[in-house]
This record gives C-alpha cells, structure tokens and sequence, in this order.
C-alpha cells in the first residue's frame, strides 16, 4: 500500500516535536539543579566587594549562555518549527543572548578575584573556559555579521566558503563549552570541600547533586551532537515554493455563427433578409 505523503509529513513533524521537547528537558534540568547548588548550598548570589557570592553569578550565567542558550542554538535549524528565515533569526538572538551572559559571567569572576586578591587563570578549567568563551564570543559575532546581512543576494560566494569553517568551529566550540562546564563544577567543589566550606559528614546530598548536574549535563550535550548528526535541517522557505509546469492558459473557442447570421457583422439589413 502506498503511504500518504500528508501522513508521512504528519509523522516527522511529531517526531521533531518531541525530540524538541525532550532536548528542552534534557537542557533545563541542568539549569535547574545549578540554581539549586547555588541558592541551596552556596549561599545565592550578590555583588558587593566584599561578599564572595559574587562568585556564584558565573556559574549561574556560564550554564545559561554556554549550555542553554548555545544548546537551543545550535538545534535551531532541525527542531524549531518554522520556516529557514525565522530559525535563522532565532539561531543569531540566542547566540547574542549566550554571547552577553558569557561577557556577564566573566566579569563576575574576574571581578571577584581581584576583590579578594586571587590568581588569574591558573587552573585547566580557567584555561579551557577563557579560550572557549572568546572563541565563542569571537565566532558568534563573526558568524552574526556574515549570516544576518541586510542584503541576502550580497556576498553569497563569502556565505558559501564561511558556512563549512562556521559548522566545524562551532562543534568545536560546543565540546569546549562542555568540558569547561564539567571541570569548573568539580573545581568549585573540590575548592569548597578543600577549604572546609563542606562539612563531609553532611556531604552525601551535595555530592550527589553535583554528580547528577555534571552527568545531565554530559547526556544533553551527547544528545545535543545526536540530533546535528542524524536529524537534517528544516529547510521550508518563507518564499512561495517555485512551480516546474508552466501555468496553461486556455485560449477562448472562436465564436460560431447561427444560420442566417453569417453576415451579420458586416451588414445588419443582410442578417435581417432585407435584400433591397
């Protein structure tokens, strides 16, 4: 039996949906249990030079912009139910949006070792998260300004060469974001356990918490790379799609002339028998 192509479409719209939905999911509940760690284990957050929570607000704004912002950026193209030219807007926003919450978070943190007269970008993590946030700062500025240009027809051999370099670096920067993400949770918690910050004989629940947040955010970026590889792009245009036939136009049937009125163009008393 031949399938129906409006039931095929049907199916394949269900099924981005709810890989859209279970992508959101897999992307909030990181989120979630970092707001926890802060708000329930480390004290919130401020910003005064003499509270170190100020600290606390480059977690909370790495994991919104390099993880949640950049996460449903980068599926915006294959989940994301609109034509090529919204999902291309929404792509660009969400990772301006990232690119300022990364400018947030390091700020925070810089600003909060120099209160408190620490060392700068000394450890792996702080290695491997300055290099992927000016990257991703960099290249998401750069992509913005090639992709988003007010003329679409302009340029079109530049979009063409840049868009493959665009892809690979942008995978790239995605693994970054997850392994600054994974060492900076474990750095800030062997630092809190190290400097007496945690009692070990009520370390159980925080333990786990951190634990679950760094393998949550591990399954979502595994599962972030599953949908690039093997879901393609939404690629329905915003311009009516074009046609291959040729529209036919029907020519009108010459008229017929009635017996005895063959004439009657040319002489009305002809048609009317007037033979005088």
């Amino acid at each position: 039996m031949d399938s129906d192509p409006e039931l095929d479409v049907s199916l394949k719209l269900r099924t981005r949906t709810v890989l859209l939905v279970l992508v959101e999911i897999a992307l909030t509940i990181p989120v979630i249990m970092m707001l926890w760690w802060v708000f329930g284990y480390m004290d919130g957050v401020g910003w005064s030079s003499t509270n170190k929570n100020k600290f606390n607000w480059h977690p909370i704004a790495m994991i919104l912009g390099m993880f949640f912002l950049f996460g449903n950026a980068v599926i915006a193209f294959r989940l994301f139910p609109f034509n090529l030219k919204i999902n291309k807007w929404i792509h660009a926003v969400l990772h301006l949006l990232a690119v300022a919450l990364i400018i947030f978070g390091l700020v925070a943190v810089f600003e909060y070792h120099a209160d408190w007269g620490y060392t700068d970008l000394y450890t792996l993590h702080s290695w491997i998260g300055i290099v992927t946030s000016v990257g991703y700062i960099t290249w998401a500025l750069l992509s913005v300004g090639v992709f988003q240009d007010l003329e679409p027809r302009r340029y079109v051999w530049l979009r063409k060469w840049f868009k493959p370099i665009h892809i690979v670096v942008g995978m790239f920067l995605l693994f970054g974001a997850l392994f600054a993400i994974e060492t900076g949770i474990y750095e800030k918690e062997f630092f809190r356990m190290f400097s007496g910050s945690v009692d070990y004989t009520n370390y159980a629940t925080e333990g786990w918490l951190v634990n679950v947040m760094c393998l949550s955010v591990l399954v979502a970026m595994l599962f972030l790379i599953y949908i690039l590889y093997t879901i393609p792009k939404i690629v329905v245009s915003s311009r009516p799609p074009p046609t291959d036939k040729q529209p036919i136009i029907e020519k009108a049937a010459p008229p017929t002339a009635t017996p005895g009125t063959e004439f009657a163009s040319i002489d009305p008393n002809l048609a009317a028998g007037d033979t005088q």
